[in-house]
């Protein structure tokens, strides 16, 4: 109605923003990308990426083609590529392909690199 791209390419575009101020008390799922400046208590599972800002936590695990923390992530995160950046927290497990840490970053758990990584939504 409003373009001819398909559903696929949208959703490939589209960012959910789960803002500073709102709290999130259970799991979410979603086939787009998410930017969390707020908190989420339950696990994540998405099929795009997840941005996790400075003001984020999240308490719980993390499932998701691309993660890029900032913030402060209490749970373990299986995904295709991990960006831990300076000030970044993880406390959990790691499974993943590509991982990148940039000095400044904080973490406790141990790192299982794959071959390749197979991501649930």
């Amino acid at each position: 109605m409003f373009g001819n791209k398909s559903t696929s390419e949208n959703l490939n575009h589209s960012l959910t923003l789960i803002g500073e101020s709102a709290t999130i008390d259970g799991n979410l799922s979603t086939k787009a990308s998410i930017k969390v400046d707020g908190r989420i208590n339950g696990d994540v599972k998405v099929e795009g990426r997840v941005i996790l800002s400075e003001s984020g936590h999240i308490q719980g695990n993390v499932n998701a083609s691309e993660v890029e923390i900032y913030g402060k992530l209490d749970g373990n995160v299986t995904a295709k590529t991990l960006s831990l950046r300076s000030g970044g927290y993880i406390t959990g497990n790691i499974s993943v392909k590509d991982l990148e840490i940039e000095s400044g970053a904080n973490y406790q758990g141990h790192v299982q690199m794959q071959a390749s990584v197979t991501t649930t939504v």
